[in-house]
């Protein structure tokens, strides 16, 4: 038997499955609604919080690439760890999760010289398993710039990207079948395959300066708009569990770095970023929980 659940029933359903023990051969209760989330409830929080973590940054003002002119190279970041708190974000905020996967995060990246003083750039995370979760995550930006004086430059950027996280998020494979209430608080009876899928669109603007030394230290000021959604697919004793989260909003995003090139066609840069991020917590109170990470790019002109 399955019982289709509006979202306002979710947390009901939780709390009486969590106040009854499993019987064999019971029924089991689908929840299979589709639940607009705040812009600031705990779960658009998370699912923000990686859509963050998997943006491509620009790096500063790229070297000038001319007409048919191809550079390649790789990014990565660091992954900040969350600590239990902040990992409390299923079930409106009352279920912990398993959000520690990795403590970093990379990227491969190539760019082609356009027509008019455009820069096209192509990124792709490897669909590589790391702790369980598989990215699927693809990149585009557009870049131009805008003035360019002796001293400082101002250019822009228009970026974009299609991306998930798949896996056992919500039941991961290692706790299931633990009778321990304190390691498998839900009864998880097999490991989850969920998917959160991170896209978003957005366009940013970069200053940057030109010293005497061999650095030109660069800001980035951008607006995206992030489409997220979270789909479910976990089983617990009582339960399937195939609820779909979805989430739209602005959010912004802040670099501050510098950009070198080290030999003829070998560019380094590094940069702290940032991205606030609000969220409302219980008890209720809004704030903000931002992702804040170091990032580097080493890139190769090829010709």
């Amino acid at each position: 038997m399955t019982i289709p659940l509006q979202p306002q029933q979710r947390a009901f359903v939780l709390f009486w499955l969590l106040a009854v023990s499993a019987a064999p051969g019971s029924s089991q209760i689908l929840l299979d609604s589709t639940e607009r989330l705040a812009w600031d409830r705990p779960e658009a929080w998370a699912m923000k919080y990686f859509t963050a973590v998997s943006m491509m940054s620009g790096f500063g003002a790229s070297d000038s690439l001319d007409k048919g002119a191809i550079s390649v190279g790789f990014d990565a970041g660091w992954v900040p760890s969350l600590s239990e708190d902040e990992r409390r974000v299923g079930f409106i905020g009352s279920k912990v999760e398993d959000l520690n996967r990795t403590s970093g995060f990379g990227r491969v990246r190539a760019s082609f010289g356009l027509p008019s003083s455009w820069t096209l750039t192509l990124g792709w995370v490897p669909p590589v398993e790391i702790g369980g979760v598989t990215p699927r995550v693809y990149n585009l930006a557009l870049e131009r710039p805008l003035v360019s004086r002796s001293k400082w430059s101002i250019s822009a950027r228009l970026h974009g990207q299609s991306g998930s996280l798949e896996g056992d998020l919500t039941c991961p494979q290692d706790i299931v079948g633990s009778t321990d209430p304190a390691v498998n608080p839900d009864n998880c009876l097999e490991a989850s395959n969920d998917e959160v899928t991170m896209d978003y669109l957005g366009i940013d603007w970069t200053f940057t300066r030109s010293t005497s030394g061999p650095w030109r230290p660069y800001l980035s000021v951008a607006a995206n708009y992030f489409d997220l959604e979270f789909q479910v697919r976990a089983r617990y004793s009582l339960f399937l569990d195939r609820g779909r989260l979805v989430a739209d909003g602005w959010n912004p995003t802040l670099a501050l770095g510098a950009r070198r090139r080290i030999q003829p066609g070998i560019a380094l840069a590094g940069e702290i970023f940032y991205a606030p991020l609000e969220v409302v917590r219980d008890p209720p109170d809004s704030t903000d929980d931002p992702l804040l990470t170091a990032r580097v790019l080493i890139d190769y002109r090829v010709r």
